[in-house]
């Protein structure tokens, strides 16, 4: 019986893969899909019942979960992507301990201050707010400020060398 539904209705499926995937998915696939459904669940298809409405309905419904799952995965697919191999590392890589303190120590008293007791220290924003007499906001600006101020200079300090 089955073999016979598969038959029957296997030229007709296809047609209608072709339509509903036009270049987006492999219409062979779905119709794979289709009949593997209608494998699982012959046993529970009611006497009687229209075997082409029903491998219709349930392609049409595979058909719909396959664009949601595109739509849910991203853009692109890491696949492919370009595999980029940089010829050297990058010049931070080079940056070492003594380059960051010799930046930091050009920085802006209240600044430096302030970084130094978050970086070094360990100390939270609420911590440094209280032995600065600051708000706890004015201690994360001092921070950002900081940092990019660190990376101008060691800009700088790269170039001059």
């Amino acid at each position: 019986m089955l073999a016979q539904l598969t038959h029957d209705h296997h030229d007709f499926l296809l047609a209608l893969a072709r339509k509903l995937c036009r270049s987006h998915f492999d219409p062979a696939d779905l119709v794979q899909d289709v009949l593997v459904k209608t494998i699982a669940h012959f046993h529970r298809l009611p006497e009687g019942v229209n075997h082409r409405a029903w491998m219709t309905q349930v392609m049409k419904n595979l058909f719909t979960d396959q664009l949601r799952r595109r739509k849910t995965r991203s853009v692109l697919d890491p696949a492919d992507l370009p595999v980029v191999v940089p010829d050297e590392a990058p010049w931070w890589h080079e940056i070492d301990a003594e380059a960051i303190r010799a930046a930091v120590e050009l920085l802006p008293d209240e600044l430096r201050e302030t970084f130094e007791r978050f970086v070094f220290g360990g100390e939270s924003y609420q911590e440094i707010a209280e032995v600065q007499a600051i708000p706890k906001a004015t201690v994360g600006t001092r921070i950002l400020r900081a940092r990019r101020r660190i990376k101008v200079l060691l800009v700088e300090m790269r170039g001059a060398s």
